[in-house]
């Protein structure tokens, strides 16, 4: 979706996906943190908040690793970043966790091994989150039918995704959307169901 797929009418918000830039760190990482919770700390290789927050800057505005602004859609109300997706192929997966895997500096304790989320041959949906803000506008939507046309475009016949298993009221909407469980995983101590829909 673009600019010129975007009907504006007068008073109402502006809306745009696109693809995020560097200068949206700013906006883009407290979003991630919002969705993904403790895996950021797995992700940063450390436990201190602020220490965590800034090496997640530093990944989101290189070039090739999982939470690159290379791999980040975002949904703009307004000049305002409402919505992000971060998404990636299945088959760089690796090959994108490689540089956070090998920070110097990074932890080697046990709470901090990063998990392989997806399998090759899948469009991955690694992160969506939406402003408590924007909530409830269909921004999240939106975003995820941007993501599985991506995946359609890119050639794929899968895409997938993790839920919480015990966030039942997210299980439920991917569930609705076509997503059927087939895998769990232990991440960040936390149990997460894996779900593929073909596309």
């Amino acid at each position: 979706m673009n600019d010129s797929n975007m009907s504006i009418i007068a008073g109402e918000p502006r809306s745009m996906i696109r693809p995020a830039r560097k200068e949206d760190v700013d906006q883009v990482i407290p979003l991630l943190y919002q969705a993904i919770g403790d895996i950021a700390y797995a992700l940063a290789g450390k436990g201190e908040h602020e220490e965590a927050m800034r090496i997640l800057r530093q990944f989101f505005v290189q070039e090739n690793n999982r939470i690159s602004y290379r791999n980040v859609t975002v949904m703009e109300q307004d000049e305002v970043v409402a919505g992000i997706l971060v998404a990636y192929d299945g088959n760089e997966a690796d090959l994108l966790d490689e540089p956070i895997r090998n920070r110097p500096g990074r932890s080697q304790d046990e709470k901090y091994a990063l998990v392989k989320e997806t399998r090759p041959g899948e469009y991955y949906l690694d992160t969506l989150s939406v402003s408590e803000a924007y909530q409830g506008q269909g921004i999240g939507r939106a975003l995820m039918a941007a993501f599985e046309e991506k995946g359609r475009t890119l050639g794929h016949k899968q895409v997938s995704l993790i839920v919480e298993q015990d966030n039942g009221r997210a299980l439920m909407l991917y569930e609705r959307q076509g997503y059927v469980k087939d895998d769990v995983l232990i991440i960040a101590g936390h149990e997460y169901s894996h779900m593929v829909k073909p596309v």
